[in-house]
């Protein structure tokens, strides 16, 4: 790949996460589906047609997209090689941090019976198949035992410089 197209993917990689993630935003500030393209598109800083290119038109099939695409970027899911609880920890309070309405989403539908709430409880799903995959010794107790230490590290948020290394060191 050359340094162009390298660049330009990066770009738009940035642009599909801003309109991700000003999806949450309005979902939250404006409620259930009550916001509107043009306003996803405002709050991106982008232009519609581009809202329309990467997500379609369809406010319930975007929303589900941002939920589930932000999900996977948390629980690390997109890695083709999983990573260690250290690094998992400090990708997702990371990930975290740039998407701060991710974490109000999931705290009100994790148990509705919505799509959302669904989206969710599959990506748990996955997550802890994948924990049990790279730590196969650990017990469904040890596997949800990190699942909740990584979830309240998330709600946390500002957890001290150095944190995640003294919890775990190499």
């Amino acid at each position: 790949m050359t340094d162009n197209s390298q660049k330009e993917e990066v770009k738009s990689q940035e642009v599909h996460f801003r309109i991700l993630n000003a999806v949450t935003k309005l979902e939250i500030s404006k409620g259930h589906l009550k916001w509107k393209i043009s306003d996803v598109a405002k709050e991106a800083d982008v232009t519609r047609s581009l809202v329309y290119y990467y997500l379609g038109k369809d406010k319930e099939v975007i929303l589900k997209e941002a939920v589930k695409f932000m999900l996977d970027s948390v629980f690390n899911l997109f890695e083709d090689e999983p990573v260690r609880v250290k690094y998992r920890m400090k990708i997702a309070l990371e990930q975290i941090k740039s998407m701060p309405y991710l974490m109000v989403l999931f705290v009100l539908n994790r148990r509705e019976d919505n799509e959302i709430g669904e989206i969710i409880r599959n990506g748990e799903r996955e997550l802890f198949g994948l924990l049990q995959k790279i730590y196969p010794q650990m017990t469904d107790k040890d596997i949800l035992q990190l699942y909740l230490l990584e979830l309240g590290a998330a709600v946390h948020g500002d957890l001290p410089e150095g944190f995640v290394d003294e919890v775990f060191p190499d």
